[in-house]
């Protein structure tokens, strides 16, 4: 099926990719920036809190987002005439979701320990939950085509951590008040998105949306709590080792990997309107053939990898060739194909049809429950380096898992889907009427009102 050449579903231009792909690398390049310079102008023993809080709190930007990005992504374009109405869904489920993570974040703050520690933690947690909030505006504005909210949006954002770093460079902000900026700077952004999606919507919603819109957002969010889920365990587990002080240098090989990690991720999200009308009507058999298969081999190949990188990056540490620092880099940096192979694939299974969505999300949390079972033994042990390896594994995991849910149903001859079976005996019929009718043209049927199923494809 190919997608249609204009609206939100049409393939993204040379010149939309590069504007929004500066924008959002922007963004990440002057995260990272600023992180290593608040490292050298606080100090380790500074920095260390600050980096724990904001790592264990990572799992709240996914939490707060749960796939309403993807989701919009994947079924606006679908939508032929309810589009404005899956906003309307998807909106208030980001708000009502924003809201329960304040909420939740409002009541841990009566447990939290008092001074500084307590408030650096509930305003890390603050501002990962906004930061959720704000990827689904934005992604929906690029779901509406209207991309020129997400390049300003991250602009925005850039000079707001980058005039944060001034603030503790020369006026000796300290932790608290620089996570008090960014998330105020994060917290207004989000209120000047607001009135044009509202605009945007339409109301009231029609029976049976609701469900299967958050059922596909769940869904799809369950590979980015997976991921960010892990990551967050990871951090606590090291914070809480014999080896916390590698917890800063763990935190900045972090966020110069989303660099490239998150913006290998982006790319393929801007893609995703045209990929989910192209992968619509996928063949069972043919996505068997071209993505399930490869599931296994990515995930042997990975963990025979994964292994000979920790013994290599472990090898060298031992030997003082280099320092702990830069072979948790190593190992992070030999680990980072196995990621893409695998959120690749990943990305395929969540956009193709409702069975193969519901596998790849069953499979991600099995992933999360590998990584962190390998990491209680791994990272005590090891630090750092078993905090990667243990992530990794989760990967490996994954592929496993869904290649397992996945080999049974996708296998022997694809049954048809009614629409194709409606189309082929549309077509059968059109071949005999033009052999056998004469030259008046056959009238033309009127087109059904599009129901909410098939408005929402293969949710």
């Amino acid at each position: 099926m190919t997608a249609p050449s204009g609206g939100p579903g049409r393939r993204p231009t040379a010149r939309s990719l590069a504007s929004l792909l500066a924008g959002r690398t922007a963004f990440r390049l002057a995260l990272l920036g600023t992180n290593a310079a608040l490292l050298a102008s606080w100090g380790e023993g500074t920095y260390e809190p600050y980096a724990a809080a904001m790592g264990t709190a990572q799992v709240l930007t996914t939490l707060t987002t749960l796939g309403i990005e993807k989701s919009a992504l994947k079924l606006v374009p679908r939508a032929r005439r309810t589009g404005p109405q899956l906003i309307t869904v998807l909106l208030v489920s980001a708000l009502l979701l924003a809201g329960a993570a304040v909420l939740w974040l409002g009541c841990a703050a009566l447990f939290l320990p008092a001074g500084d520690t307590g408030m650096l933690r509930l305003l890390a947690g603050l501002y990962a939950a906004l930061l959720g909030l704000n990827t689904v505006l934005v992604g929906l504005c690029r779901a509406l085509d209207r991309n020129r909210a997400d390049v300003l949006n991250f602009a925005i954002l850039s000079l707001v951590i980058a005039t944060g770093a001034g603030g503790a460079s020369l006026l000796g902000w300290g932790p608290v008040a620089f996570t008090g900026w960014i998330l105020a700077g994060t917290a207004l952004l989000n209120l000047a998105h607001l009135p044009a999606l509202y605009r945007a919507t339409r109301r009231p919603v029609r029976r049976g949306i609701t469900r299967p819109v958050v059922s596909t957002s769940v869904l799809m969010a369950c590979g980015d709590i997976a991921a960010a889920g892990t990551v967050s365990l990871l951090f606590a587990m090291l914070g809480a080792s014999r080896h916390h002080e590698q917890t800063g240098h763990l935190y900045l090989m972090v966020l110069a990997s989303s660099v490239l990690l998150n913006g290998f991720g982006y790319l393929m999200r801007l893609f995703q309107p045209h990929v989910s009308l192209t992968l619509r009507s996928v063949d069972p058999a043919s996505l068997d053939r071209r993505v399930v298969r490869r599931l296994l081999p990515v995930a042997a190949v990975g963990a025979v990898w994964t292994a000979l990188a920790l013994w290599l990056a472990r090898s060298a540490e031992q030997a003082a060739l280099v320092p702990s620092s830069v072979a948790v880099l190593l190992l992070y940096v030999l680990c980072v194909p196995l990621f893409f192979a695998v959120g690749s694939l990943n990305y395929l299974l969540e956009n193709a049809t409702s069975r193969t969505l519901r596998a790849t999300a069953v499979s991600a949390l099995g992933g999360l429950v590998c990584a962190v079972l390998l990491g209680l033994v791994l990272v005590p042990a090891l630090g750092a380096l078993g905090a990667v390896t243990a992530l990794a594994s989760g990967e490996v995991a994954h592929a496993v898992l869904a290649r397992l849910l996945l080999r049974s149903r996708l296998r022997g001859p694809a049954t048809p889907s009614a629409g194709a079976c409606a189309s082929r005996t549309t077509a059968s019929r059109t071949t005999v009427s033009r052999a056998t009718a004469s030259t008046t043209p056959a009238p033309t049927m009127p087109t059904a009102p599009a129901a909410v199923p098939t408005d929402l494809g293969a949710s």
